[in-house]
C-alpha cells in the first residue's frame, strides 16, 4: 500500500540524527513545547486543507466528464486520487486533534477510571469477539482522576488499538488498574512481539511512525493528554509478553465534584 505524499515526507524527514539532535526538546514536558507543537500542527492542517479542497473540486469535475466515465484506466486513476485525498484528509484531522489536545483542560471533571475502561473494553470486545481478542483485567474499584473525560478515553482507545494492531488482531491484552500511594497506575500489556529499542527511543515524537500508513501523531496526542492531567506515560517491553504501556496519574479524592 502506497503512502500518501505528506505522510511519506514526514517519515523520511525525521532521520535518526535529527532525533538525536532534538532529544532535549523531544523529552520536554513544558507547556511551551506542547503549545509549539499545537501551533505547528494547526498551521500545517490549514496549509494542506486549502489546496486539498481545490484538488478535490477538480477531481469531482473530472468524474463527471464523459471521457473519464467511459475509460476504465482513467476511472482507475481518479479512484486512486480520491483514496489518496481521503488519506490526506485523515492526516489533517489528526493534525487538528494534536493541536487541540492540550486545550481540554477547560473541560476537566472527575473521571471514574474503571467506568471509562469498561466502556472502551466493551467496544473492543464487541468488535473482535473473545475468540480473537481476550482481555485479562485486574481493576480496582473507586479510582478517580481529574481530567478531560473524552480525551482520557481517546487515550485508552489509542493504546488498546495499538496493542490489537501489534498482535494482528488476535491475542491477549492484560490490563491492570490500581492505586499506589497518591497515584493511579494503569498498565496495558499485549502479547505481541514488542517494540525495537530504536523505535522505543522516539515513540512519542510527533510524526515518528513505524507503520506504512501511519501518521505518527496518535501517541503524541496521548502523551499531551496525559501530561495535561499532570500524569506520565511510558512504553517499554514486558519481560514475558509484548509492549507495556504504563500511565501514572494523580488520584482525585473528590469523586462527587464536577467542574
Amino acid at each position: 500500500m502506497n503512502l500518501p505524499f505528506f505522510s511519506r515526507f514526514l517519515k523520511t524527514k525525521h532521520t535518526s540524527s535529527t532525533f538525536q539532535q532534538e532529544s532535549t526538546s523531544t523529552n520536554a514536558k513544558s507547556d511551551d513545547y506542547h503549545k509549539s507543537i499545537g501551533k505547528m500542527s494547526a498551521f500545517f492542517a490549514h496549509e494542506i486543507r486549502n489546496p486539498l479542497t481545490t484538488i478535490n473540486g477538480f477531481i469531482q469535475m473530472m468524474e463527471r466528464e464523459p471521457v473519464i466515465q467511459t475509460d476504465d484506466k482513467l476511472s482507475t486513476y481518479i479512484s486512486i486520487m480520491k483514496d489518496e485525498s481521503k488519506r490526506i484528509e485523515l492526516l489533517i484531522e489528526e493534525l487538528l486533534n494534536l493541536s487541540h489536545a492540550n486545550k481540554g483542560i477547560e473541560n476537566f471533571s472527575i473521571i471514574d477510571v474503571r467506568k471509562s475502561l469498561e466502556k472502551v473494553l466493551y467496544v473492543f470486545r464487541n468488535q473482535y469477539g473473545e475468540d480473537r481478542l481476550l482481555f485479562k483485567t485486574k481493576i480496582e474499584d473507586s479510582i478517580y482522576v481529574m481530567g478531560n473525560e473524552s480525551g482520557f478515553e481517546r487515550t485508552l482507545i489509542n493504546m488498546i488499538k495499538n496493542a490489537v494492531e501489534a498482535m494482528n488482531g488476535k491475542g491477549t491484552i492484560f490490563i491492570e488498574l490500581e492505586k499506589l500511594d497518591s497515584n493511579v497506575i494503569l498498565k496495558i500489556i499485549d502479547s505481541g512481539p514488542g517494540i525495537s529499542e530504536k523505535d522505543l527511543e522516539h515513540i512519542f515524537y510527533p510524526f515518528y511512525t513505524t507503520k506504512d500508513d501511519g501518521t505518527g501523531i496518535g501517541l503524541s496526542i496521548c502523551k499531551t493528554i496525559v501530561e495535561s492531567m499532570q500524569g506520565t506515560i511510558s512504553i517499554s517491553n514486558h519481560i514475558k509478553y509484548g509492549a507495556e504501556v504504563l500511565i501514572s496519574l494523580p488520584e482525585s479524592k473528590h469523586a462527587s465534584y464536577k467542574s
